[in-house]
């Protein structure tokens, strides 16, 4: 008497073991395609942390900002999904000034600069983490919490009206003439 083969032994048809309704496709994509992004990190040559934070909330860009000296800002996005569209929002804000994204993924960094609004050439982020100062490298590898780090401000929270107030008024103690609420 003939035996029937089992799912996976040699002699089944592939469609019956996975089903009629199996996509190979998305098998595939999942398993050898681009993984999602681990922790997306901004770079900024701006120096004030609280101030940039600010910014952050005018654009709707959710991110720890964290002061690092002789670079500028790092930002690490809430979410790493978003590290994209949130470099867009914020270089269209900042239109003066180029911005690098950083996207971590299990197995590699991949980098982008942008411009107002519009991706540039990609850098290497070997190479920019390798003459950028260790904290930045803390950051992109996630070994240092950005909300803990030293001077750390939190963007994308609050009322982006408020937001802009606060971005503009003169707190240099000198005040501005008149009373602030």
């Amino acid at each position: 008497m003939s035996e029937q083969p089992r799912p996976g032994e040699p002699g089944e048809e592939p469609s019956e073991a996975l089903g009629e309704d199996f996509d190979f496709d998305a098998a595939f994509q999942r398993e050898f395609g681009p993984k999602p992004p681990v922790r997306s990190v901004l770079v900024a040559p701006v120096a004030d942390a609280g101030k940039l934070a600010e910014v952050c909330t005018l654009a709707g860009v959710r991110a720890h900002v964290v002061p690092v000296r002789g670079l500028g800002c790092v930002l690490v996005t809430h979410d790493p999904a978003t590290g994209e569209d949130d470099v867009r929002s914020l270089s269209a804000v900042l239109r003066q000034v180029e911005l690098l994204l950083l996207t971590v993924r299990e197995e590699s960094i991949d980098g982008q600069s942008w411009t107002a609004g519009e991706r540039g050439p990609d850098p290497r982020p070997g190479l920019l983490l390798s003459v950028w100062p260790d904290q930045v490298q803390q950051l992109v590898l996630g070994r240092l919490d950005p909300a803990e780090a030293a001077g750390a401000a939190q963007g994308g929270e609050g009322s982006r009206a408020g937001a802009f107030w606060r971005l503009f008024r003169r707190d240099d103690g000198r005040g501005s003439g008149r009373d602030e609420a």
